[in-house]
């Protein structure tokens, strides 16, 4: 059993963990800026799309406030993004639309020369590839989308009132070149639906606690999302999750995929208040997050990590089919992650121990930097008076005696 102290002490070294896996508000900045000019682009009077009003919002881990900065330099940041048209001309396919995206980004110089491949769904724009410096480089992927006129007011509302049920409003229609009606159905009620901003609420109201150390919902999404310094628990504990993914399975194509995670984890949540608590209850009970339905398809039982705004019709692991060394990579990094937690609390009251622990699943420069600012905090806290010894088991925290300020050439302040 963990003392209170203990606790603490362990959800403030995550809290810095978290911190040095977030990308710099630099980072983050950048990318609003660019994806600001490029909806700009898309929009100006001279474009097809006018008329149709586009805009770009963040979708994924840059809206859910989850993005993890990447384990090697060579990798730069993946932002996701929506290009969303307040309808269309009703002659347009899926590929009409997609390309007439595509054709207007090419129409400018510096695009022309960014734009990667052309995805299944997206379209990328690759920034700063030629930077000395590797964290400075970034790529956006870019979904074209139709949405109804009065969709903006209806997002808003989503973000900013307590309740809101009808998640369905916030669907989408999105262009897949995968899709059998992508080059002959002009109808975009045929076409695939997705539902990112309803999966952001969702996610939202998992993540909220009463007691606000939290921030604006409708501030993670539009129009200009701030950068977030303070993370909730559950935000932290995705990103400490996500890393120890990417760091058991470096650049593996067969990782378990950040939406399983991401969903499994905020089921498992319980609305705990600290860090370590939180992580600990959610790698306990990701496991029986994931249902088995029958699939009419397949003709048996499969695991089904349920879409929270598509329950009926979306399975994130649907992929665990056609590859079941997905499914079994998944279960592999669970049990993984769930042996480093036990073992790292294992450590409890000896610093030294956990760092060590921590190193192997985390990776020694991101742990170094995170001790590094757990130190400078407990020096702090001290220097400020704040330090105290819990009577008993001599541990540093916030309850017990004062540690007295010491400047090392024998008086006391």
């Amino acid at each position: 059993m963990l003392s209170k102290d203990q606790r603490d002490q362990f959800s403030e070294i995550l809290e810095e963990l978290g911190k040095t896996l977030d990308i710099t508000e630099k980072q983050y900045n950048s990318a609003v800026q660019s994806y600001n000019a490029v909806g700009s682009w898309l929009s100006s009077p001279d474009s097809t799309l006018a008329p149709y009003r586009p805009e770009i919002l963040p979708q994924g881990s840059f809206m859910l406030g989850t993005m993890i900065r990447p384990i090697c330099d060579d990798d730069d940041l993946d932002i996701d993004l929506a290009c969303q048209l307040k309808g269309k001309n009703p002659n347009w396919t899926q590929e009409d639309l997609k390309n007439k995206v595509g054709d207007r980004l090419k129409a400018h110089g510096t695009y022309e020369d960014m734009i990667d491949e052309e995805g299944r769904r997206c379209w990328t724009l690759l920034y700063r590839q030629d930077s000395g410096n590797t964290r400075e480089r970034y790529h956006m992927d870019i979904l074209p989308s139709i949405v109804d006129f009065g969709y903006r007011m209806i997002l808003e509302k989503a973000f900013s009132v307590k309740e809101f049920e009808d998640v369905e409003q916030l669907g989408i229609r999105i262009t897949d070149r995968d899709d059998d009606g992508y080059k002959w159905d002009t109808n975009h009620l045929n076409w695939l639906k997705s539902n990112p901003f309803g999966y952001g609420r969702w996610f939202f109201n998992r993540a909220s606690l009463d007691l606000e150390k939290s921030f604006s919902l409708r501030e993670s999404v539009a129009p200009v999302p701030k950068y977030q310094n303070e993370k909730l628990p559950l935000q932290r504990v995705v990103q400490i999750l996500k890393r120890h993914r990417d760091m058991m399975f470096n650049g593996d194509e067969n990782k378990p995929i950040s939406i399983v995670i991401t969903t499994l984890a905020a089921r498992a949540y319980q609305k705990e208040t600290d860090i370590l608590s939180a992580l600990m209850n959610v790698v306990r009970g990701m496991r029986s997050q994931i249902e088995e339905r029958w699939s009419s398809e397949y003709v048996k039982f499969i695991k089904w990590v349920s879409n929270p705004v598509n329950d009926k019709n979306e399975n994130f692991a649907d992929r665990w089919q056609q590859f079941p060394e997905r499914e079994d990579s998944f279960f592999n990094w669970l049990d993984e992650v769930e042996k480093d937690v036990n073992l790292i609390v294992s450590k409890r009251g000896d610093l030294r121990l956990i760092k060590e622990s921590m190193e192997k699943p985390f990776g020694k420069e991101l742990i170094e930097k995170s001790f590094s600012a757990y130190g400078a905090n407990q020096l702090k806290s001290r220097n400020d008076g704040l330090m105290k010894m819990a009577s008993g088991s001599g541990m540093l925290g916030s309850t017990g005696i004062t540690v007295k300020r010491h400047d090392f050439h024998g008086d006391e302040s």
